[in-house]
C-alpha cells in the first residue's frame, strides 16, 4: 500500500464561502488522487438527501484495485441529528482505507461530530474577511493574465458583495468583455458588472446551455431589469457557446467527462457536469455557426437603438 501519512481518514471543510469549500475538497482530490485512483474510487453525497448508513457504508466499501478511496459528503449540516451522531460514532474507528471529507456552511464546535473529526486533526475551517474581497479579486484576475487596480476591484466588490462565488462569476464576464485587453477599467466595470441581484447569471447560461428558449429570455429580462448590462450578458453568452464548443470537440475525441473539461478549461471539476451534458445536444457546426452569428449581433448591438433586441434574436438562434 503506498504511504499517504499526511492524509486523514475524516475532514471536516466548513466555511460561509462555498467557493472557498469547493476549492478545499478540489484540493483534497488532487492529494488523494495520487495514492488512488479516483474514476473508480469516489462516491459523492449530499446531507440533505443521503443517510449516514448509506455515508458509512460508502466509508466501509474497500478500494477497487487502489489503496485509497474517497467519500464526499456536502451539505453535512444538513444531515439529521441521527445522522450527524452516527458518523461521530464512525470517526472512533474510521477505515484506514477511506478518505471521508464532510463539507458545509458551518458545524457547532460542541456538537460530537465535530469534536470527533477536530480529535483526528482532520478539521478545516476556511474562514473569509470581507475586507479582503478587492485583494482576493485582484488575485482572480491576475490568474487570468489580468490586472484591475485596487480602486476599481473596491467599486466592484460595492457592487457585487463579497461572496466569492459570485465575483468568480462577474470575473470570468467581465474577462470575456475586456477580450485581449489586459487592464480592466473602471468603464468595464461600469458596463458589464451586475449589482446584487436575485436571479444569478449563471441561470441565464444553463438555460441557454439546455436550449430552453423561454427560460434563457425570461432570466435574461429579469437580469436586464435588475441593472445586468445587454453587452455583459451578451459576453457570457458567448463564452457559454465557446465552451460548448470546447466541450463538443473533446467529446468527438472519446475525452468528454466532466474531469476532460476541467482540466482542458481550467475550470473545477463539479463545473462541468451540466456542461458535458448541454453539449451532446449541439452538433460541431451547428456551435461554429452560432459562435459566428455571436459577432454579427455585438456589431449589430454597438449600433442599434435597440441592442437588447438584436441579444434575444441571437438567444433564440442558439436554443433554436
Amino acid at each position: 500500500m503506498s504511504q499517504a501519512p499526511d492524509l486523514k481518514p475524516v475532514y471536516l471543510i466548513v466555511s460561509e464561502q462555498e467557493l472557498l469549500v469547493e476549492q478545499a475538497i478540489t484540493r483534497l482530490k488532487e492529494r488523494v488522487g495520487g495514492v488512488a485512483d479516483l474514476d473508480f474510487n469516489m462516491q459523492a453525497f449530499d446531507g440533505e438527501k443521503s443517510t449516514s448508513d448509506d455515508i458509512i457504508s460508502a466509508a466501509n466499501t474497500m478500494p477497487f484495485a487502489s489503496d485509497y478511496r474517497l467519500v464526499i459528503v456536502r451539505n453535512v449540516e444538513k444531515l439529521p441529528k441521527d445522522s450527524l451522531e452516527a458518523l461521530a460514532a464512525y470517526c472512533a474507528d474510521p477505515s484506514a482505507t477511506t478518505v471521508l471529507a464532510l463539507a458545509g456552511v458551518k458545524l457547532a464546535k460542541n456538537t460530537r461530530l465535530y469534536k470527533a473529526v477536530d480529535k483526528l486533526g482532520g478539521v478545516m475551517e476556511r474562514r473569509f474577511d470581507k475586507k479582503e474581497a478587492p485583494a482576493r479579486l485582484q488575485q482572480m484576475f491576475e490568474q487570468r493574465g489580468k490586472r484591475i487596480s485596487r480602486s476599481c476591484a473596491e467599486e466592484f466588490v460595492a457592487a457585487v458583495g463579497a461572496d466569492l462565488r459570485r465575483l468568480a462569476a462577474e470575473v470570468e464576464k467581465t474577462i470575456a468583455y475586456v477580450g485581449d485587453r489586459t487592464e480592466v477599467t473602471a468603464e468595464d466595470v461600469d458596463s458589464v458588472v451586475s449589482t446584487v441581484a436575485p436571479t444569478s447569471i449563471w441561470e441565464f447560461t444553463e438555460a441557454l446551455g439546455d436550449r430552453d428558449c423561454r427560460r434563457a429570455l425570461m432570466k435574461a429580462a429579469d437580469l436586464i431589469g435588475e441593472g445586468e448590462s445587454v453587452f455583459g450578458l451578451h459576453a457570457m453568452a458567448l463564452r457559454t457557446v465557446r465552451d460548448l464548443i470546447a466541450a463538443r470537440s473533446l467529446a468527438d475525441r472519446g475525452k468528454g467527462s466532466p474531469g476532460d473539461l476541467a482540466r482542458e478549461l481550467g475550470r473545477q471539476e463539479w463545473q462541468m457536469k451540466r456542461l458535458a451534458r448541454q453539449a451532446r445536444g449541439f452538433s460541431g457546426p451547428e456551435l461554429s455557426a452560432l459562435l459566428r452569428a455571436a459577432a454579427s449581433a455585438e456589431a449589430e448591438m454597438k449600433t442599434s437603438r435597440d441592442s437588447r433586441l438584436v441579444l434575444e434574436r441571437w438567444i433564440v438562434k442558439v436554443c433554436g
